[in-house]
């Protein structure tokens, strides 16, 4: 029986598990950051201010 089978706490793949998370967290903010940019080269500031104003309300609205 392997230790993540036995129920022991395997180091390596908590390390793996985090970095996978840390990353994946990197790259959806880069992402993001990306899209704001993209958006600012066809709408004015303000559009995109009110853009993101409205999907934050979302996100804290319905989760």
């Amino acid at each position: 029986m392997s230790d993540h089978q036995s129920g022991r706490k395997d180091p390596l793949w908590e390390l793996s598990a985090l970095e996978q998370a840390l990353y994946l967290r990197r790259s959806s903010t880069r992402f993001l950051e990306c899209a704001i940019h993209l958006c600012a080269t066809h709408m004015t500031l303000e559009e995109v201010a009110d853009l993101l104003e409205r999907e934050a309300e979302q996100l804290r609205r319905f989760g």
